[in-house]
């Protein structure tokens, strides 16, 4: 047997424990390998690289008779490899706003969460530098699935991009949520940020430039 068949023999016993935890909620080590039909020991090792990944965690379940048992669930960061209809439903939140209490109702809504978003990030990022606020801004952005990153230019500014829109279904639809989306980073990094490209338009990624304080203030005073 090839290296690369083991391999995805190896594979495919993780992904049925990770069935069978997200179906039964929480398994013992002995319950896994009950069904799987495998040994414990097999059973063992997929749960420490699973682990090791993050994928799951376990907690101490003891008993009237005899030793106590290990119980496995899966984490928070294993939702992500499960199909999700997030982005579908939100549109659909947005159409049903929009054909019952019409375009300004629309608008609002987004304004609102936006403007809830700038009074988080404002909070988190008092205190920071430029480059603190900007970096701070791509890891929070991240968290949410944007796989974003922000590189530091000769001039001083940022080229900030997202590799991934969580929301790209409803940014096609809707465009405003990308010009809040804007209107977010630049007023919570207190400074001009200009997008050059975005997913939605078909671009590969999401691309901005985000000039810092004094770079702003010269090109205001020009104008």
């Amino acid at each position: 047997m090839s290296v690369a068949a083991v391999e995805n023999i190896l594979k495919q016993s993780r992904s049925a424990i990770i069935d069978l935890l997200k179906i039964n909620g929480a398994m013992s080590a002995e319950q896994l390998a009950q069904e799987l039909e495998v040994s414990k020991v097999c059973v063992r090792r997929h749960l420490g690289l699973l682990e090791s990944d993050g994928l799951i965690a376990y907690e101490e379940e003891r008993r009237e008779r005899g030793r106590p048992r290990f119980i496995y669930r899966l984490t928070e960061k294993a939702r992500c490899l499960f199909p999700q209809i997030y982005d579908e439903f939100a549109k659909e939140v947005l159409v049903q706003i929009e054909r019952h209490l019409g375009n300004e109702a629309l608008h609002r809504v987004l304004s609102a969460r936006a403007d809830e978003t700038i009074t988080q990030l404002k909070s988190e990022f008092a205190g920071l530098s430029f480059d603190e606020r900007v970096k701070a801004l791509a890891k929070a952005i991240s968290a949410k699935g944007y796989l974003a990153d922000a590189r530091r230019m000769k001039d001083g500014a940022y080229r900030l991009r997202q590799r991934n829109c969580p929301t790209e279904s409803v940014a096609v639809a809707y465009p405003l949520v990308c010009e809040e989306e804007l209107r977010v980073y630049r007023e919570a990094l207190g400074c001009e940020v200009v997008r050059d490209c975005r997913i939605a338009d078909g671009a590969q990624i999401c691309e901005f430039r985000i000039a810092p304080p004094a770079l702003t203030q010269i090109s205001s005073k020009r104008k």
